[in-house]
Order: C-alpha cells, then structure tokens, then sequence
C-alpha cells in the first residue's frame, strides 16, 4: 500500500474514534436498552510505525497540519511515547511555540517524549526552556535517563553554568549512568564550557576507551579555555591511542591549539598532517587552516597559503581580506573582492561589509557610495553590522551628512551604532554635537556605555579641553569598572595632560600597574605640553630601561617637549639616537619639530639649513616652522624665504598668511601686508573659524 494511502487512512481514524465516543455517550440506560445488534467487525490493529512514517514524512515536508493530523492519531490509539516524539521533533523544525504547544497538550509525558523536547531546545539554543523542561519532568517523578543527560548537559554548557552542571554529574552518579559513555562526554563538554577544564580532564582521565568524539570534546574544550599546549598534546595522545584519524572536527580544534601556540613549525606540521589525510579537500578544515596561519603570522605566509588551497569559499574570502584589512592594505582587499566575485562565488555580509572598511580606509567615499548600493541590493541594508560599518564609512571620508542620514533611518540601533556617530562628529571637529547625541541617548536609557564608547567621549573632551567632564567620566569609570582598560586610562591622562593638569595624569601613570607603549608616549606628551621639558626626558630614559620599546611617536613626543622648553642640545642628542641606534627614519613631523626647536632657540640659520634638506613634500612643515621662528624673532629675511616655501605648497591655510602678513605690519611695511592678504585671499575658499568656551 502506497504511502499517501495509508496516511489518508489514518487522518480518518480520530473521526471515527470520536463519533464511537458520542454514540456510546448518547445510549439509553441498561433498562432501556435497544435489542441488540450483530457485532461489529472487529478495529484493525494499530502499528505504530505507520504513524512514526507518517510523522517524518509531515515533518521533512513542513506540513504543520498534516503534522497534527497525524498527532492526533496517535495519541488516541495508544501509541504516546515513540510517535509523540517524532512530532516533538518535527515541532522542533517548526518553531519553539508550537512545540511547547504540542509539550503541553501531550497526555502521556514519558521520558522518551521528555527527553526529545529537552535535546530539541537545546539544540536550538533555548537553553533555559531546556532547562525548565528538565525540572518539570523531573518534578512530574519521570526519572531521566541517559539521553535525558546528554540534552540537559548541552543546556548546561550553553548557560555555562557550573553548579547546574554538577547537578547533572551528581543525578548522573545516583541514577548509576555516569558510565555512560554519551553522559560522560556531554558531562566533560559541559564542564569545559563552564570554565572547569580540570574537572573535564577527570572525567576524561576516568575513561577507559575513549571513542573519537569524548577526545574531541577534550580537545575543544582546551582550546575554549586557552589551554592550547594542552590541547596539542592531547592530540598527540589521541595518534598514540587511535592510530591517525581522518576526522574533520579533530583537525579544526587541533588548527586551533596550533594557531594559540604561535609556532610556526608546530602550524606547519599540523598543515602537513591534514594534507596527509587528505583533510585539506574539506572547506572547513582549510578556513581552519587559514585562520592558524592569518591569527599570528606573517601575511606573506598567509597569502602564499590561500593562493594553495585546493577548496575555497565565501569565508576562505573574507579570512584573507580581513587579514589584509589588519595590515592596512585597503587596494589589495578591493581586488581580492573583484577575483572573488569573478570565481563565482557570492558574496556574504561579512565581504560587503569588508569591502565598506576598505572604502573607509582609503578615504574613498565614491567607491563607499558603490558598494552602499549594493548591500540595498542584496538584501543587507537592515544588517546593523553592516549599517554600523557605513556609518564609520561616510564619518571617514568626511560625509557626516550621509552618515547623519543612515543614523536616524536606522530604527534598532545599537550601542555601536551610537559610539560610530558620537566619534564622526569628534573627527570632524564637531565634539559638542557629538556630545549632545551621547546625551540624547542617555536621557533615552538606551544602552549602558562600554569602554568604546567611554574613550570616544573623551576624545571629546581632548578636543575642546573639557575638564570637568573629564572628571565627571573619570568618575564614571571607576563606579562602572571601566577604569581597569588600559585604553581608558590612557585617553584620561592625554585628556589630564591637554587640560594642564599634568599633577593628576602623573599620579593615573603611577597606578598603572602595567604600561604600554601608549601609556608611555601620553605621559612625556603631557610634560611636554605642560613645560616640563627636563621630566619628560626623564621618563624617557626610564623607558628605555623598561620592557616597552621606543617607537617614532615616542621621539617626537620627547623631541615636542624639548622644543617647548627650550632644551636644543638635549634634543639633538635624541635624535641622533633616533636614527643611529634605532633605525628610525624621521618622517616631516620629526624635521618640522628639530627646525622648530632651533628656530624658538634663534638658531635660525641651523635651522634653515636642516629644512633645506629636505625636499617639499617633507619640508613643509620644516618651513612652517622655519616662518613662525622668524616672525618670532622679528627676522624678515628668514620669514619671506619660508612663506615662499609655505605658500607654494598646497597644505598652507590662512594662518600662514596672516603671519606673513603681521611679520610686514611689525616692520612697517603696511602696504606689502595688505598685497599679501589681498593675494592670498582668494586662494583660500574658507577660513577656519575658532572656537570659544566661553
């Protein structure tokens, strides 16, 4: 008998049960009994199986009525426990609701059905209704059993809850099931997701022959805790034990502990291993492989890699531009893009969003505005990700109008949504108005602020010197616990140092328990802004005694403090040192603060003959130097020689005409001033207009 057959016979059972049910509910009493009848002929048997076919069969096609049809079959013909769960599980396909629904409407609750609802939801990632299931069938006296075990441990591990977790272990223990193989590796998986690797290991360690699976579960459960020597070595035990396996989820954790072990000739040999067992033709394992290479090594390596890998997708793709992205190589990402989509592979979210960094890399707004008009395309633009990655986009390439546009279309924003604007209108000069946006949304009590958004606050303040904000989220970092990043702390003392308090960003210095780079560099910034020329190059040489390296931002912090306090030798000194033991090579800023140096100090002829060294592309800031020196020493030689410099260049603004144009006024040169501004004007679309606190 076909299938489709035998389900119709089946629909029509419940009908006929229940019009034997109202017949029988509307017979006369026994006295008043009709003469009787001749039997009827007696039911067909019911088989079980038949509605377990049925159940599947509704389930694979996503028929939700034909699905209940077939549940209401089975629960009046006797046959609760095995086809209930087939249509739990169908359920499951369907959506949470309609299984609890169907949970709740059960007559019978079994530990078969049980069982099946609470592996479903954890499955699905309803962990705490998993665990909820799990208590009422244990309050409803129905004794779990092992696969009971396994779906609620996975609950567990979801909620990476410890105590619920020992729990398990502890009913598995009394219910004598902690043999079990499937419990115990459901129990160990758990542990290891609650942050209990020791306690995982001992179960493992109790485990006589382990199967492929329980050593995988250690091996994963290492590498979640960031025991990754740890977990190579299980690895190793586990070629000991079973011999070489060719198995995909071993090599995708064993990639992992090699990436987390950051050694090249370990990578190597688990790269080799794979292409062995011929495990590089699965896409998973060769991303996985991608990844250990791209986490720590060179992007050489890792480009010669990707261009070797016999299997590809989307994400081998977007890996290898990430990787480029990091590096900052914004060209390379849009041409991998384009090779991308002409080997036919389509693009996700992660690339187009991928793509929009590079656009906000490169400062290209056109191209920005491009590939925005694709995500409307494919569907994307209701992303936050990706709208949160075009917000950055526009602030970068200065169009904070579009950027303003996309913020207020957005209806669920996130708090990256608002850190993305808050900092667009920082960069842009626009700090009040960004200022005023973080306010609306706390007056709104949307999100509470992370340490993103803290440092972009007071970027803020870093640029119209707002002290007393500055204390105000001083003061917030340390009741939120923010205070303990160390990005926190260092934008605190830059903001300190800008603001002239430089007694309260030293004392933020000495708190801090371990320094970065950074911290450094913002503390000789902020002696350097203050005066304090001698101190700064006092932490200066402690650092070089210290574990941190000097960088470039570290000499020209130092050599900024030398020049405002009037210490040349000493900043000459440090830069021979510069580029002599440490092979730096001075970039315009560092010629710009030398000429400046010795042009305050009146060595304007050292100093003209340092930027004479250079050519106009990294001497432009040397001959602004060199022009305020003179104007500052009223030499009119030396100023005429840099404006002419200056002036010719396309970076000057209307600062530098007015300097030239005082430095005529001072001498009295009246109408060669009025040439000049009269000149120049008109070169010069807009004055920069300063800003007052006041």
């Amino acid at each position: 008998m076909a299938l489709p057959e035998l389900l119709s016979r089946l629909r029509l059972a419940p009908l006929r049960h229940h019009l034997r049910r109202s017949l029988s509910a509307a017979a006369p009493p026994p006295d008043e009994r009709p003469p009787p009848h001749p039997p009827a002929p007696p039911q067909p048997p019911s088989n079980p199986k038949l509605f377990v076919a049925g159940l599947s069969w509704s389930a694979d096609e996503r028929s939700l009525m034909d699905a209940f049809s077939s549940f209401g079959t089975v629960t009046e013909d006797g046959a609760h426990g095995r086809c209930s769960t087939k249509r739990l599980q169908g359920a499951g396909r369907l959506g949470s609701t309609q299984a609890h629904e169907l949970f709740d409407r059960m007559p019978v609750r079994d530990v078969v059905t049980c069982s099946s609802a609470i592996y479903q939801n954890a499955r699905r990632g309803s962990f705490g209704e998993a665990v909820e299931l799990f208590v009422g069938m244990v309050r409803a006296g129905v004794c779990p059993n092992s696969f009971t075990l396994v779906g609620a441990s996975l609950a567990a591990a979801g909620l990476a809850d410890t105590v619920l977790t020992e729990c398990l272990h502890g009913w598995a223990v009394r219910c004598r099931l902690d043999s079990n193989p499937f419990v115990r590796t459901a129990l160990l998986d758990s542990y290891a997701k609650c942050g209990c690797p020791i306690k995982a290991q001992a179960l493992f360690s109790e485990m006589r022959d382990p199967g492929i699976v329980t050593w995988n579960a250690m091996i994963s459960g290492l590498v979640h805790n960031d025991l990754f020597k740890e977990a190579f070595l299980v690895f190793k035990g586990l070629l000991c034990t079973l011999g070489p396996v060719r198995n995909v989820v071993t090599m995708i954790s064993t990639a992992q502990a090699c990436a987390g072990c950051r050694d090249v000739g370990l990578c190597g040999a688990a790269h080799g291993y794979a292409v062995k067992m011929g495990l590089d033709l699965d896409v998973a394992v060769t991303n996985s492989i991608l990844g250990m290479y791209f986490s720590f090594a060179s992007l050489e390596i890792g480009r010669e890699i990707f261009r070797k890998i016999p299997v590809s997708n989307v994400v081998s793709w977007t890996m290898m531009m990430g990787s480029l992205l990091e590096k900052g190589h914004a060209g390379e990402v849009i041409s991998m893009f384009v090779k991308m989509r002409s080997n036919g592979i389509v693009p996700d979210m992660v690339a187009m969003v991928s793509l929009v960094q590079a656009c906000a890399l490169m400062g290209d707004g056109r191209r920005g505005k491009l590939v925005h008009n694709q995500i409307v395309i494919r569907g994307f633009n209701r992303e936050l990700p990706a709208v949160n990655s075009l917000i950055t986009m526009y602030s970068k390439c200065e169009d904070l109008c579009s950027a303003r546009k996309l913020f207020d279309g957005t209806r669920d924003k996130s708090l990256v949504s608002w850190t993305a604007m808050v900092a667009g209108c920082v960069e842009h000069g626009n700090a009040l108005e960004g200022l005023n946006l973080f306010a609306k949304m706390r007056c709104e009590g949307l999100f509470v602020i992370d340490s993103v958004t803290l440092v972009t606050l007071l970027l803020a303040c870093y640029v119209i010197a707002k002290l007393d904000l500055c204390v105000q989220l001083h003061g917030y970092s340390y009741k939120s616990g923010l205070y303990l990043y160390k990005p926190v702390r260092n934008t605190l003392m830059a903001v300190y140092g800008k603001c002239g308090d430089v007694t309260l960003a030293q004392k933020l210095f000495d708190e801090m328990i371990c320094r970065d780079t950074v911290s450094w560099n913002t503390m000789i910034l902020s002696y350097g802004v203050s005066g304090h020329g001698e101190e700064a190059i006092a932490l200066f040489n402690e650092m070089g005694k210290s574990s941190e390296a000097r960088d470039s931002i570290t000499y020209l912090n130092t050599l900024l403090a030398c020049s405002h306090s009037g210490l040349v030798d000493d900043g000459l000194t440090i830069f021979r040192k510069m580029m002599n033991e440490n092979g730096i090579n001075p970039c315009q800023e560092h010629i710009g603060c030398i000429v400046d140096m010795l042009a305050r100090a009146g060595r304007l002829v050292e100093a003209a003959g340092v930027a004479s060294l250079t050519d106009n592309k990294l001497g432009s800031n040397a001959w602004k130097a060199l022009m305020g020196g003179g104007h500052l020493h009223n030499d009119m030689a030396f100023t005429k020689a840099a404006a002419e410099k200056v002036l010719t260049t396309e970076s000057f603004d209307y600062g530098h005409v007015v300097l030239l144009s005082n430095t005529f006024s001072s001498l009295g040169k009246y109408s060669a001033a009025e040439s000049v501004r009269s000149c120049y004007a008109k070169r010069i679309a807009k004055k920069t207009l300063g800003l007052s606190s006041i």
